[in-house]
């Protein structure tokens, strides 16, 4: 397992990356479209706000998508054979920690486990990279 807790070290973000809750602030193009609810409830859950942001961002198309605008569903979360409808953002982004934080309770610890699960795509990579233009930095190669 990848050490990413070192107080002055930035996390690795990778798709081994531990999923738990660590420090993050939003800068860029991501604070403007990440709800301030999705920080709170990162540190509720302990999923890591960047995690949770790039899956937000991934599903949701920076916020666009007409199951987020309309249904307040984050990452097409399905009921049945349709996608859920919450009554409120923060309803449905409490749904997507909910669900994060049971896969990591269940020892789907890493950025690769839960998107294997969570997703019919092959999107890891898509998230890391995402992970990483979030944290504003280069990792990888990936900018």
């Amino acid at each position: 397992m990848i050490d990413l807790y070192q107080p002055d070290t930035p996390p690795a973000y990778t798709a081994d990356m531990d999923i738990s809750w660590h420090e993050w602030q939003p800068t860029g193009k991501a604070s403007g479209v990440v709800p301030v609810a999705l920080l709170e409830l990162a540190e509720e859950y302990q999923i890591s706000p960047v995690y949770a942001t790039a899956v937000f961002v991934l599903e949701t198309g920076w916020g666009s998508s007409s199951a987020w605008l309309t249904k307040h569903n984050p990452a097409g979360i399905r009921c049945g054979f349709r996608y859920c409808k919450y009554d409120t953002a923060t309803e449905g982004l409490r749904r997507m920690f909910e669900i994060m934080q049971d896969y990591y309770s269940n020892g789907l610890t890493t950025v690769d486990q839960q998107r294997s699960l969570w997703s019919e795509a092959e999107d890891t990579d898509l998230i890391v990279q995402l992970m990483c233009q979030l944290a504003g930095g280069e990792q990888n190669g990936i900018q």
